[in-house]
């Protein structure tokens, strides 16, 4: 299947963010921009909540909020994520928080599958529906309902379509770190934050 493209918050005129503030050094609408794609993978819920500990969920998101920040001032205006329950929505809800204020921020949803959502409860379908509604890219990675290994095939595009890898990981097996794994194979960049620690952030390259 190809890729939906939605609109949304258009770019408003001069170098003012759509909100009216100005825009930051690293999104400054006369800049030349490289569009550096940042691609998102971490734990599902349950597994993020045992790998915080101590940690709060507002606190992760503040490391995530640095961590684009930071991305931003160095030329990725692209970000993406598989929109899974966890740290992808967590992710997600960060980057449309820089997407108001900054309309040269970008983000694309990459779905694994038709109805990725269907087992959810209504309070998380209809907050995933939400966030769709503010993703440039919506793009089904296959057309088909889940199958068995439709969420590495995700995993795997995302790594493909990425200049650099933001992980929420601390060495635990399971999908995150396949992916983790397969952006080293294949030679891209990544980093890594400890949900355990936040602010233990490592670049790999």
């Amino acid at each position: 299947m190809g890729t939906k493209t939605l609109e949304i918050n258009p770019i408003s005129a001069g170098n003012k963010a759509a909100s009216g503030a100005p825009l930051r050094k690293g999104l400054s609408e006369n800049m030349n921009y490289t569009n550096k794609v940042c691609s998102f993978t971490g734990y599902r819920l349950q597994k993020l909540y045992e790998a915080l500990g101590d940690n709060s969920i507002d606190e992760l998101k503040a490391a995530l909020h640095a961590e684009i920040d930071q991305l931003t001032d160095n030329d990725f205006t692209v970000f993406q994520c598989g929109m899974a329950l966890g740290a992808d929505m967590l992710f997600g809800d960060v980057v449309i928080g820089f997407k108001r204020r900054y309309p040269r921020v970008k983000f694309n949803a990459i779905i694994p599958c038709r109805g990725q959502e269907r087992t959810w409860s209504a309070e998380q379908q209809a907050k995933y529906h939400s966030m769709l509604e503010y993703a440039d890219l919506v793009h089904f990675v296959s057309d088909t309902p889940y199958f068995d290994g439709c969420m590495q095939l995700r995993n795997r595009y995302l790594v493909d379509t990425c200049d650099l890898l933001l992980a929420v990981y601390d060495g635990k097996r399971g999908g995150t770190m396949q992916t983790v794994s397969y952006a080293k194979k294949t030679g891209r960049k990544y980093r890594i934050i400890d949900p355990g620690t936040l602010l233990q952030i490592t670049l790999y390259g």
